[in-house]
């Protein structure tokens, strides 16, 4: 597959976005599919771009060596039998990267999307498989966190913009809606990003869009918890909504769930995925003990009350007037870009000098980190050693 030009790919890209407010089209006709497809999550080890490094050039020059390297992942996907793979949120490992850089966004990250799609899409084409991956973005002076669905073929089929954020990361753009892309084998295909699924109003949105499976490229959980409590969550968007669920993870925590709840499949180290065979246009049989439906959501999306659920769409409930704004946007991004950064720096100095018994000098470094970083792990694990260190 060719290279695509630079404004070819960035207009396909802004065509796939746009399809956020567009209506979803019919189903297509299932004649002639396979009775199952097979779903590959993966779970990628770390490759990440070290914050560190100034020149463009060598940060893109990195990320050309990780693409080999996740292509091969595609192509052992593949050899397992997948119609499609899933690769996690920050595909390219740049997340601290652009933490430290903030200001330089426009340098690298449209070279290193375009050569994501362009390497991904080969791979994509050349073992015939579907590809998801995800990427920050930056078009028109904007930051954008952007998930990405390959065809067969390698093409753009279109692409979703991530609309729930962590304060840290609202210097970021928010999309504006949940498209579906519908396909003669995957069925409606649907993706959020990271913390969309703490919300559970974006599965929804997806399911009433027409979506049978949900793919999920992510860096944390579903819910503000425990492991359990977010593997629950994620059980709970996939069963109330009918879908598959597919949640692929950078390190750890890839899996497939089916529209009953069920955990099909998990990933098991790093480099590995989550597989499983499933038939995206079956699997959703229910009811109570008066009325059994072969698909669940022809009933249960008929039986809503949508008339009484005005609060949902109210930017300010009255909950926000009895909860009090304890910091600014821009004082989060601030804490979250300096944590990813020199914060993980100074705390693993902190950590050397206790170690060191250095006591008075760990003492000095943990409060810094406290007063710098407040309201992250750092403040919480800093106070955690400086108790010690009082023992």
């Amino acid at each position: 597959m060719r290279r695509l030009p630079l404004p070819l790919a960035l207009a396909i890209l802004v065509a796939g976005c746009a399809t956020a407010t567009a209506p979803t089209e019919q189903p297509m006709s299932t004649a002639g599919r396979k009775p199952k497809v097979r779903i590959a999550a993966s779970q990628p080890k770390p490759r990440l771009i070290d914050w560190t490094i100034n020149e463009a050039a060598t940060v893109l020059a990195k990320v050309d060596a990780s693409l080999e390297e996740l292509a091969g992942l595609v192509r052992k996907g593949a050899e397992a039998g997948a119609d499609i793979v899933v690769l996690p949120e920050d595909t390219l490992g740049l997340g601290k990267w652009e933490a430290g850089h903030p200001d330089r966004l426009g340098d690298v990250l449209p070279g290193a999307v375009r050569s994501m799609l362009d390497r991904l899409g080969r791979e994509a084409a050349a073992q015939k498989v579907y590809v998801i991956c995800c990427n920050d973005t930056f078009e028109g002076g904007r930051e954008y966190n952007t998930s990405f669905f390959l065809g067969r073929d390698g093409r753009l089929i279109g692409s979703y913009r991530k609309v729930n954020m962590p304060i840290g990361e609202l210097c970021k753009t928010r999309g504006t809606g949940f498209p579906v892309f519908n396909t003669p084998d995957l069925g409606g295909v649907g993706m959020l990003i990271c913390y969309d699924m703490v919300f559970p109003e974006g599965a929804r949105c997806l399911a009433l869009n027409g979506a049978d499976i949900i793919f999920h490229p992510t860096l944390g959980g579903a819910a503000m918890g425990d492991g359990e409590i977010s593997r629950c969550a994620f059980r709970t968007r996939a069963v109330e909504n009918f879908v598959y669920v597919v949640t692929c993870h950078r390190g750890g925590g890839s899996m497939i769930i089916s529209p009953k709840g069920d955990i099909l499949s998990e990933a098991k180290g790093q480099d590995s995925f989550a597989i499983a065979d499933i038939d995206p246009f079956s699997g959703r049989d229910g009811g109570d003990a008066f009325n059994h439906q072969e698909d669940m959501r022809s009933r249960i999306f008929r039986e809503r009350s949508p008339e009484a659920f005005g609060i949902m769409t109210n930017p300010n409930p009255p909950v926000l007037k009895k909860v009090p704004e304890v910091t600014t946007i821009e004082e989060a991004v601030r804490v979250s870009n300096g944590g990813l950064t020199v914060g993980e720096v100074r705390f693993n100095e902190a950590s050397a000098l206790q170690r060191d018994g250095k006591k008075d000098e760990a003492r000095r470094a943990y409060e810094a980190l406290i007063a710098e970083f407040p309201r992250t792990w750092m403040d919480r694990v800093s106070r955690e050693r400086l108790a010690q260190l009082s023992k």
